[in-house]
């Protein structure tokens, strides 16, 4: 039975290196509530023509509450030496942010806004880098829940 399972373990494994798929990666989930999921398309953050980081928005209908996300990309922590601050936040279609977070510079990666009460509301995820001074920016879409 031992032998199965590895075999399918390799399996799975070779299969994902083979197309690509990802294997949990990175948490995808807001801290606290397990329910939640992604709404709406991923956003970018580029760096100098390489792409840095994923910029997403979740909703957890058990916290009733959106959440901005942020993923720096293990080819920019390679590729660049120190560390970066990183904002992120929900923004409300109109212009006024809620649940901000801004996160002191570090080799992270992960990175989560507060929750913020979505429902009824257009909002969409922003996250912003700081990297040897410089800032740039990604969001994505406009939701309205």
């Amino acid at each position: 039975m031992r032998t199965l399972t590895r075999l399918a373990t390799v399996s799975a494994l070779a299969t994902s290196a083979l197309f690509g798929v990802s294997t949990a990666a990175h948490a995808e989930a807001a801290p606290g509530c397990a329910d939640s999921y992604q709404i709406g398309t991923t956003g970018y953050i580029n760096w100098g023509g390489q792409r840095a980081a994923s910029v997403k928005q979740f909703w957890s209908p058990k916290c009733q509450a959106n959440f901005a996300y942020v993923f720096v990309w293990q080819s920019f922590r390679d590729s660049h030496p120190g560390t970066w601050a990183v904002y992120v936040t929900e923004d409300i279609h109109g212009g006024e942010a809620g649940g901000e977070r801004y996160y002191p510079p570090s080799r992270g990666s992960y990175f989560w806004s507060d929750p913020y009460p979505g429902l009824g509301v257009c909002s969409y995820a922003l996250g912003n880098i700081t990297y040897a001074g410089v800032q740039a920016e990604g969001f994505t879409d406009v939701r309205c829940g």
